[in-house]
């Protein structure tokens, strides 16, 4: 049984200067008048398809079940990559299937893979360069209002993958990969403080810019000012951050720069 008018979850690369968010919505209320629709971000980097699968797949568990998932992170909007449809354990995934949504997907459990491609239910005529307003926002308001999955396509069987990068061991050394900075200027990185914990205990060192990082901190109120650190962030995955600043800033750190941890 699914849930009666669930949440249709919005995560773009859209940003909020254009129309193109609002479009969506309009798209949405237009088939669903009761439609609930949820932003959960559309800060996510331009056609960065790890960092839209970063965001959600860490977000992905806070929402309740039968959440509809409208992902739209399309760099090949219009080419031969599928629409698809993701049915998992406990939600909808509505996207492209260029990997944005294989890593959240994966963690929760996939069940049905479907290749959209019932046209009756896009909007017409069919824009080669806006699936988000004329495939993904329709198929997720069709869904929300209690259309039957198995309606919108065939099935499907290798979706696309696209796994975060992990560690690399050299040595004595792991190279790191940032996975995101946030509003903050905190540092996202791939590695949990277990993994981190279990390669080099309590001695090491974290080359960051022209910074050598060596502490690790519960909160960020133990941390001295100005000072770079370590934390285990909300996400699950280590940060660094600065108190009373902006790590990234203060580090000279971009998106997907490489670090390397040293023990």
């Amino acid at each position: 049984m699914t849930a009666k008018n669930p949440p249709i979850v919005l995560l773009t690369d859209f940003g909020l200067k254009d129309a193109f968010v609002g479009i969506l919505k309009g798209v949405i209320l237009s088939i669903n008048p009761f439609g609930n629709i949820i932003d959960l971000s559309h800060g996510v980097r331009p056609q960065d398809l790890l960092h839209g699968g970063f965001l959600l797949s860490t977000a992905m568990g806070y929402f309740p079940s039968d959440t509809i998932f409208c992902v739209v992170v399309d760099p090949g909007v219009g080419g031969s990559r599928r629409p698809i449809l993701i049915r998992t354990k406990n939600y909808f995934l509505v996207g492209p299937d260029n990997g944005v949504l294989w890593q959240a997907a994966r963690k929760n459990g996939i069940e049905v893979v479907l290749h959209l491609n019932r046209t009756s239910y896009f909007l017409s005529p069919l824009s080669s360069t806006f699936h988000g307003r004329d495939i993904f926002a329709p198929v997720a308001a069709h869904l929300s209002c209690g259309l039957a999955m198995e309606k919108l396509g065939e099935p499907v069987y290798d979706p696309i993958p696209l796994d975060l990068p992990i560690p690399e061991k050299k040595g004595d050394r792991l190279i790191l990969t940032i996975l995101d900075i946030d509003i903050y200027g905190n540092i996202t990185l791939n590695i949990s403080l277990d993994e981190l914990r279990s390669f080099v205990g309590n001695q090491f060192w974290l080359e960051a810019g022209s910074a050598r990082i060596s502490k690790i901190y519960e909160t960020y109120a133990q941390a001295e000012d100005r000072q770079p650190f370590l934390l285990a962030a909300s996400s699950g995955f280590l940060e660094i951050a600065v108190k009373k600043g902006n790590a990234a800033k203060q580090l000279g750190i971009g998106h997907w720069n490489q670090l390397v941890l040293n023990r």
